[in-house]
């Protein structure tokens, strides 16, 4: 063939991409969602992480109470092969000013005393001053006392398992404060200790 063949050129066919430009303060929205959101994040670490540190100071302070005041003897008993237990009969769930005058009153004065000592420095505790705070806290601690040994049952249904060593028990619901001022709360906080067996 003589004449010339025609091929069919292909048609390239352009996109056109639309780009959008940068402009400035577009970023000023998405901060201003952001950052109230991260704030309160921050706000609610701090105020659990303190709530968790106050209630662990004030429960190691009771624990440490009832450790030391069990284990303080009373001599006297102990030479007369007695348990040796600064109480002559059981108390249960007694404040301070409820065993005043009772069987457990002298137990539960060197408890108490322990408890206010290890107070001091204490942090979260509600009241107008240091002293009146951590007097608050400890008028309203309730004692169980077991000499003969036994077990005690905290208010929530918890309970200790029975044991013939001496036993003194301990529960208070304090009202705390946190550090960002949302606000008192009250938990629970037990503690439990037994005289330890004395061996030859």
């Amino acid at each position: 063939m003589n004449g010339s063949s025609t091929y069919p050129v292909p048609v390239v066919q352009q996109r056109s991409v639309v780009w959008r430009r940068k402009q400035r303060g577009q970023v000023i929205p998405l901060a201003a969602l952001i950052l109230p959101v991260l704030l309160a994040f921050t706000l609610l670490v701090v105020e659990v992480a303190e709530r968790w540190l106050e209630v662990a100071l004030v429960e190691d302070a009771l624990q440490q109470a009832t450790r030391s005041a069990v284990q303080s003897l009373d001599y006297a008993a102990f030479a007369r092969g007695e348990t040796g237990l600064r109480a002559t009969a059981p108390c249960i769930r007694r404040t301070l000013a409820q065993a005043t005058g009772g069987p457990c009153a002298a137990l539960i004065t060197v408890a108490d005393r322990f408890f206010r000592t290890n107070l001091r420095g204490v942090r979260g505790l509600a009241g107008r001053s240091p002293a009146e705070a951590i007097a608050t806290v400890a008028a309203q601690v309730e004692w169980t006392v077991m000499p003969a040994g036994g077990s005690c049952t905290y208010r929530n249904g918890t309970q200790v398992p029975p044991d013939p060593a001496p036993l003194l028990c301990a529960e208070v619901h304090p009202t705390l404060q946190g550090v960002v001022g949302w606000g008192n709360y009250t938990p629970t906080i037990v503690a439990a200790d037994r005289l330890d067996p004395v061996r030859p």
